[in-house]
């Protein structure tokens, strides 16, 4: 499923056209979607951190898939992603975050499957070998410090074709965020993914207001020509 979607993702096919009959209905439109999304676990970073935007960008359909959200922080992602079908292993450094992910995963009654919470030392990704479809980090990758040594273990805890989402920072002044000084930009964040196994690799900067979207992956050429 992960790679289907993924191809899908990666070159999308022109729809048939199909005659038009009375009683067509008509798809939702986007900002249709971004309201339903919106109305679900609704908070006030929705409006500029447009989660919507990033499941788009993930294929538009992540139900079944198990996304690692590597610094969950207040588990703002992780909720979203669940509320979107996915399941999540919602990763934390500090046992505070990790209790209060676990004492909000019991008051929506959310079972082991839909969600695992995890505190793990700084620098370590907390997954076993090929236990995520995908792995997401959101404003977290500049303060790394060993990136290079952390997306290589990274790579492992990941299913092939070894998928990373991420979301940083735009570098340039922004209504909110940590100082210019403290981030990076995309050719930079790119630089650091070179010798880690991440080899095809893409940005895009005018989806949300304030952050880019990245994704990495290993060679796609490998899934195309059925190796």
């Amino acid at each position: 499923m992960m790679k289907r979607c993924l191809l899908f993702l990666l070159f999308p096919l022109m729809a048939c056209a199909q005659e038009a009959t009375s009683d067509t209905v008509e798809p939702p439109s986007k900002e249709d979607t971004r309201r339903t999304l919106l109305a679900v676990n609704s908070d006030p970073r929705d409006e500029w951190q447009r989660p919507d935007e990033l499941i788009a960008f993930m294929g538009g359909d992540v139900e079944g898939w198990v996304i690692a959200d590597l610094f969950a922080d207040d588990g703002y992602f992780t909720f979203k992603l669940i509320d979107a079908g996915a399941r999540v292993i919602a990763i934390v450094n500090d046992i505070d975050k990790h209790d209060a992910l676990l004492a909000k995963k019991k008051a929506l009654g959310l079972s082991d499957d839909q969600l695992k919470v995890r505190a793990v030392p700084v620098g370590d990704p907390g997954l076993a070998p090929g236990e995520a479809d995908a792995g997401l980090i959101v404003h977290a990758f500049p303060a790394i410090k060993d990136k290079k040594g952390y997306l290589t273990m990274l790579r492992h805890g990941l299913r092939r074709p070894s998928v990373l989402f991420m979301v940083e920072w735009q570098a340039r002044d922004t209504p909110m965020g940590p100082p210019v000084s403290e981030r990076m930009s995309s050719e930079r964040i790119m630089d650091e993914f070179v010798g880690t196994g991440f080899t095809d690799l893409s940005a895009k900067a005018k989806l949300m207001p304030y952050d880019v979207l990245f994704m990495m992956t290993d060679p796609m050429e490998q899934y195309l020509d059925g190796q």
